[in-house]
């Protein structure tokens, strides 16, 4: 029987702490397929909760999703697992799990407890991973149904994601004046454009230059005009 998928989406960047996910994984005798994103800009709940919305796009039936972008860890902030129509969710109750969750088809929501020699600091290794292949092993949530969690929902105009080039994945509609063409060669070096991307988004970008740099953008901000 093939095993589900396990997603990992965190904001670690560093092989030090994502290798202690790896090795929980094996620990625990898990053999499926991993698919990692450990690029989320430091903090950026609103683009980790993009990047997981997008990847549960594209993955089979019965993935479970990790996400790992959580600065209030070691608060009273819960962990949780979420199941969807298709999909399991598990992280911190910051928003981060919300949107791909709500897209899906929330079922059904538990609160996370039952955990020993779990650090203050460490979640991602202590917790959430390991319930993420104990779902994916086809055991229970080890937790309390809850039937509230915290919502995150994207901004008409908002940053959601800026790439190595400085293009920015924009929410919504707007197009803030500027020429929405096919590619980036339809303007002149230097020029800047709104495209449709590869995600079903509109990105904001440069040709051959950063439109990052350009306009001062920032991960989460909601942006009115250029």
């Amino acid at each position: 029987m093939k095993k589900p998928l396990i997603t990992i989406t965190t904001d670690f960047g560093d092989g030090f702490a994502t290798s202690q996910l790896k090795v929980i994984v094996a620990g625990l005798g898990y053999t499926g397929h991993l698919v990692e994103n450990h690029d989320v800009k430091p903090y950026s709940i609103v683009e980790g909760a993009y990047g997981i919305w997008q990847l549960a796009k594209y993955c089979p039936k019965g993935s479970v999703h990790v996400g790992v972008v959580d600065p209030g860890v070691g608060s009273d902030r819960a962990g949780i697992v979420i199941k969807t129509k298709n999909f399991w969710f598990v992280g911190p109750d910051n928003g981060l799990l919300y949107p791909a969750a709500v897209a899906d088809g929330i079922e059904r929501i538990w609160k996370i407890i039952d955990f020993e020699n779990v650090s203050n600091t460490f979640h991602g290794r202590d917790v959430f991973i390991k319930q993420a292949v104990w779902l994916a092993q086809g055991k229970e949530p080890r937790g309390e149904e809850i039937e509230e969690i915290k919502r995150l929902s994207f901004e008409e105009g908002q940053v959601v994601h800026i790439d190595h080039y400085g293009n920015a994945k924009i929410w919504g509609k707007k197009t803030f004046g500027l020429p929405v063409v096919k590619t980036f060669s339809d303007v002149p070096e230097g020029s800047p454009l709104i495209f449709n991307g590869s995600s079903d988004l509109l990105e904001l970008a440069v040709n051959l230059g950063s439109a990052e740099e350009r306009f001062g953008l920032k991960l989460g901000q909601v942006i009115e005009k250029l």
